[in-house]
């Protein structure tokens, strides 16, 4: 019992003291009904008193929790976020059919080191011989899932006069470009090297820039690479228009270009550390990709409205399957739980790849199974059921080789995602 008696007289001090609390807070309450029975005040001020009590009770925590948490703590974000996806894949002609369960878990944090700079990091579930997944599929046995790095950068972000914003960012990053789909780019690919981020308003108008220089595999007599530049801009010409749909008008384009080195895969084929793609033909020993998206976005009865179109073009090779183009559609946002308004969202997109487009290691990988050489549609609805919480389906329908076998593929993944 000599053991419990500091917890003991602990427990009881720290009762007491919310007890004197909520007695204080009782005592100035019955002063002022007093004050306002007696004409002294009136409700009006011994309301404005009330609110003035709690703003400053509010403000002394505030500054107190300041106090107790350090400095260092106060400046870092942890977030994260765990997919769990049901997948059915029907196959015709080529390929086999799949029913698999797999689980995406990815956590990290955002440190600021100062006003100027800030150092992400963010570890996932994945392995390192696939650069456009991070899925793990239910297929092992029960052995133990990999983790590994997928973000790691420090961004610094200078005062530069006569430009709203700039950001240098080196490391692992997320995509540094404005896209609109993942036709070229798949969602899930980090890079590695160095970005910069520009943007500067206008009036309507918000003008940037991205751009950068990134390794892909320096164990080679001639050293593979990938630069990458991208122009373009954003107009509301019609913020203060009382019309909903012109309110909310924003149109956004932009034009990339992306240069790789020293990727043809006739040469590199069974030599990089990547699980390597083959719809890439021997005719292409190059890729310089043409890029423009273009997007149109509003508000329709309250819900934001977004009409969208990709296109890609390789300029640097004598095949004549060299184009690509995305074009559809987004509606609603699933943010509140069972909400009509704004508790669900569905899209649309039709897809056309052609073999020498893109190159084939970094284009989606869900669509018609990852690489190039594909055509197809994808359907897709999201629902918002508890908070940070949803669950989503999407339909990859009539998917099919444009070229060689015809294979042919189905494809329905039902998502719960939750954030945190």
């Amino acid at each position: 019992m000599g053991k419990r008696k500091p917890l003991f007289w602990f427990m009881m001090l720290s009762i007491g003291a919310v007890a004197q609390m909520a007695l204080a807070a009782s005592e100035v309450d019955i002063l002022l009904d007093k004050l306002v029975d007696k004409g002294i005040l009136s409700n009006v001020e011994a309301g404005l008193i009330r609110r003035e009590i709690a703003e400053t009770k509010e403000s002394r925590n505030k500054q107190l929790a300041k106090e107790i948490v350090p400095e260092s703590a106060r400046n870092w974000k942890w977030k994260g976020d765990i997919r769990l996806r049901d997948e059915f894949r029907n196959r015709t002609g080529t390929g086999t059919d799949a029913h698999r369960q797999r689980i995406r878990f990815r956590y990290g944090l955002e440190g600021k080191v100062s006003d100027q700079l800030k150092v992400t990091a963010r570890l996932a579930t994945g392995n390192t011989s696939d650069p456009i997944s991070t899925n793990q599929s239910f297929d092992t046995f029960f052995t133990k899932k990999t983790i590994v790095l997928d973000l790691a950068n420090l961004e610094y972000m200078p005062e530069v006069p006569g430009i709203s914003k700039v950001a240098l960012v080196g490391g692992i990053m997320e995509n540094p470009l404005w896209t609109v789909s993942p036709m070229v780019w798949d969602g899930d690919l980090s890079w590695d090297g160095g970005a910069f981020k520009v943007s500067q308003g206008a009036g309507p108008a918000t003008f940037f820039a991205n751009g950068g220089l990134f390794s892909l595999d320096t164990d080679e007599t001639e050293s593979a690479a990938l630069w990458v530049a991208q122009g373009g801009a954003s107009f509301q010409p019609f913020s203060d228009a009382e019309d909903e749909f012109l309110k909310n008008l924003k149109l956004t384009g932009a034009l990339a270009y992306h240069d790789y080195r020293n990727v043809a895969n006739s040469s590199k084929a069974g030599t990089d550390p990547i699980t390597r793609e083959a719809d890439n033909t021997s005719a292409t020993k190059d890729f310089n990709q043409l890029n423009p998206s273009i997007e149109l976005a509003s508000m329709v009865a309250g819900y934001p409205l977004s009409f969208f179109g990709d296109w890609v073009h390789n300029t640097s090779t004598s095949s004549e399957d060299n184009d690509g183009f995305a074009v559809g559609l987004k509606l609603g946002k699933a943010k509140t739980p069972w909400s009509f308004k704004d508790g669900w969202e569905a899209g649309y997109f039709f897809e056309r790849l052609e073999a020498d487009a893109a190159f084939d290691e970094f284009v989606d990988s869900d669509f018609g199974g990852g690489g190039t050489n594909r055509r197809g549609n994808a359907v897709w609805l999201t629902l918002a059921t508890l908070k940070n919480s949803t669950l989503g389906a999407k339909y990859f329908f009539k998917q099919n080789s444009l070229r060689g076998a015809k294979a042919n593929e189905e494809r329905i993944q039902l998502d719960w995602v939750t954030k945190f």
